[in-house]
């Protein structure tokens, strides 16, 4: 008696085991690691990364570089400083934006930062951002800005550059920010995100609109 219920149990865990490699199988890409554990990259001066950008308030879509030049110091903190296009842009640690700047003026800043980003990633992981948001030019502010963000998965993502593991951040709506989605694909192997969507309210300082950041290509020193 135990013998047969010994080879009924072996015969269906045979069964379940040639059931999920046939799921696997038929599956359209190999299954990812279901969740990694990343921390802020090291970047170091001219890595480069090209970006498509789509917004229905620009005419036509723009490609958009973003170069990384030095570690620098901003308000007695030390931060990251790339340039893009005739900007200044200066981000934490993290690679959370502090502030940008042309023509030895400031033009928008972060207090602290933004924080849509919190190292170390891992997938579930869950952090609420407080900031104060000034536009200089605009003359406007925001203040406080609350957003929180959770790191949904980890997958793989194909954009122009490739395709590559990338940790999926969304943002619940924000409160006084004006953004009511956000979607955030930040790659280790690229140090920077891959993807970006974007859904702004016309309580957002760029007005009501959508905007859409792929990677077209980059190359890391």
């Amino acid at each position: 008696m135990r013998s047969s219920r010994s080879q009924a149990t072996r015969s269906l865990l045979t069964v379940l085991v040639l059931g999920a490699l046939a799921l696997v199988g038929c599956g359209r890409k190999p299954l990812p690691p279901l969740s990694a554990m990343v921390d802020a990259p090291y970047l170091r001066a001219g890595s480069t990364w090209t970006y498509r950008v789509e917004d229905t308030s620009f005419g036509r879509a723009a490609s958009i570089t973003l170069t990384f030049e030095k570690d620098d110091v901003y308000k007695g903190i030390g931060v990251l400083s790339f340039t893009a296009g005739n900007e200044t842009l200066l981000y934490d640690r993290d690679l959370n934006f502090v502030a940008a700047a042309a023509g030895g003026k400031v033009l928008r800043e972060a207090s602290p930062s933004l924080r849509a980003f919190d190292f170390p990633f891992y997938v579930g992981k869950e952090w609420r951002a407080v900031f104060t948001f000034q536009d200089y030019i605009r003359t406007l502010s925001w203040t406080p800005v609350e957003v929180f963000w959770k790191v949904k998965e980890y997958d793989l993502v194909k954009v122009p550059a490739g395709d590559f593991r990338a940790f999926l951040l969304e943002s619940r709506p924000s409160t006084n920010w004006g953004i009511s989605r956000e979607q955030i694909w930040y790659a280790p192997d690229v140090k920077q995100p891959i993807k970006i969507h974007r859904e702004r309210t016309a309580a957002h300082y760029l007005g009501r609109g959508k905007e859409d950041w792929e990677l077209i290509q980059f190359a890391l020193k």
